[in-house]
């Protein structure tokens, strides 16, 4: 139904999905809690828009990972930003763990450098999120074969450095 979102209902109803989000592809607990506001303050400026055409956590979901998306690229054009340190970090399972996390990001924006905007998207979706052909297409409004075509560009453009995980 198309009309005025309730944004703090909105908040309280999906917040946590929203910071997930943002944890998930920004990998840093500070950034994602700002961007999750961000989002909410976005939402309550543009609230009257909302035309109805997906579910509140469908608009949410794709607004998060826009947002998210574009700060990714803000710091790729901003090397100069200072990064965390990390010196104070141990070596032990956790920060195995966190190292890990960093290195697949890193993978991740090394192969979708270059990339249009809907191929992010649907690469970021299929393989981050799990989400199949037909589900990243419904989200998007592009048919699952339009997704298929777009991942296997993807692969061919990148087969030279792609992980195994890849494959499918």
């Amino acid at each position: 139904m198309a009309g005025e979102i309730d944004v703090a209902a909105a908040y309280r109803k999906y917040g946590d999905m929203v910071l997930g989000r943002c944890r998930t592809l920004l990998y840093n607990d500070a950034d994602a809690t700002e961007a999750c506001q961000e989002i909410f303050l976005k939402l309550h400026r543009y609230r009257f828009r909302y035309r109805g055409d997906a579910s509140i956590s469908t608009y949410l979901f794709r607004i998060t990972t826009n947002h998210c998306l574009n700060q990714l690229r803000s710091r790729r054009r901003r090397p100069e930003d200072p990064v965390e340190d990390m010196s104070h970090v141990t070596l032990s399972p956790v920060s195995d763990a966190l190292i890990n996390r960093v290195e697949v990001r890193q993978l991740v924006d090394q192969l979708l450098a270059g990339c249009d905007e809907r191929t992010r998207e649907c690469v970021i979706y299929h393989y981050m999120d799990g989400m199949t052909h037909k589900e990243v297409g419904a989200l998007m409004g592009i048919s699952g074969a339009a997704v298929r075509k777009r991942l296997f560009k993807f692969r061919g453009k990148v087969a030279h450095k792609a992980p195994s995980w890849m494959a499918s």
